[in-house]
């Protein structure tokens, strides 16, 4: 009985002896097989080490525009639709080479109503500088600040850092300026009618082509109004074939007047002004004329 049980126990021991070898070698198996795994895995991974472009400078000029500077028509209207220009420029670099800058952008944004007015390309001047004038179109009474992004892209699609600008489109009209007046202080009646000439200087801070009109009003010595009031001056080198204008567009404003032998003797009063395309009126000269 007793050497039954100790062979009995021998074959046990052996058992589990085996078992232990197996799950060795299994577990082995196991972690050959997951590195193996692993080790393609690893040879499919793509490790990108690129960088982004760097926007190094950039500006927009001008960052402001008066948009009582652009005209249209024949007058201002708050309905009137504007084209607004301005230049773009940055200076980008890449550390991966110039090469790899694929693009460089530049939007026009109207922050109120968070909508883009335009978005260019850039033109390329040189490996680092990119250049454009955006142009969009708004209505002169649509003014306030809007807002200009540049930014780069690379060959791998990253973004560079991004610049902003405030574009200040704003309405400041100034009315015109006259100056210079040239007119006599005495005309003396003759038996033919009397011609005298008067001229006036012009001017318009908004640009000289902002001046609608310069004219005067003219009043009798019993100061009452002259029934043709106002008088148009022109700047045309006498195309009109009445102003006697030595030479067209430079500002200077000319009109002959006519004196008949039969005009009321006595002191008249002259006013001469201008206006502008908004309606604006410049100051005002008064002259006086004694007939005799």
């Amino acid at each position: 009985m007793g050497s039954y049980r100790h062979i009995h126990f021998i074959n046990f021991t052996c058992a589990n002896k085996d078992k232990v070898k197996m799950r060795k070698i299994l577990a082995f198996l196991i972690i050959m097989l997951f590195y193996s795994c692993e080790r393609e895995n690893l040879n499919v991974i793509d490790i990108n080490f690129a960088n982004p472009p760097i926007i190094k400078f950039a500006k927009i000029e001008p960052n402001e525009i008066n948009l009582d500077t652009i005209l249209v028509g024949a007058e201002k209207n708050p309905e009137d639709t504007l084209k607004i220009k301005f230049k773009a420029t940055a200076i980008v670099y890449d550390k991966d080479g110039q090469g790899d800058i694929d693009e460089t952008f530049c939007y026009a944004i109207n922050p109120l109503r968070g909508i883009t007015l335009v978005q260019i390309k850039l033109n390329k001047i040189n490996d680092s500088t990119f250049y454009g004038e955006p142009e969009f179109k708004i209505k002169r009474k649509e003014s306030g600040i809007y807002q200009v992004r540049i930014f780069s892209i690379d060959k791998n699609n990253f973004t560079s850092n991004e610049f902003y600008f405030n574009l200040n489109l704003y309405r400041g009209n100034r009315p015109p300026i006259i100056s210079d007046l040239n007119a006599p202080d005495t005309v003396i009646l003759q038996t033919q009618t009397v011609l005298i000439k008067i001229t006036v200087k012009a001017t318009d801070l908004d640009g000289d082509n902002d001046i609608k009109a310069v004219y005067f009003s003219s009043f009798k010595p019993d100061g009452s109004p002259s029934s043709g009031n106002p008088f148009q001056m022109y700047d045309d080198g006498n195309a009109s074939g009445i102003s006697g204008d030595e030479r067209a567009g430079d500002g200077i404003y000319s009109i002959i007047i006519q004196l008949p032998p039969n005009t009321q003797k006595g002191t008249y009063r002259f006013e001469f002004q201008a206006i502008d395309k908004a309606g604006a009126v410049s100051n005002t000269i008064t002259h006086f004329l004694s007939v005799i």
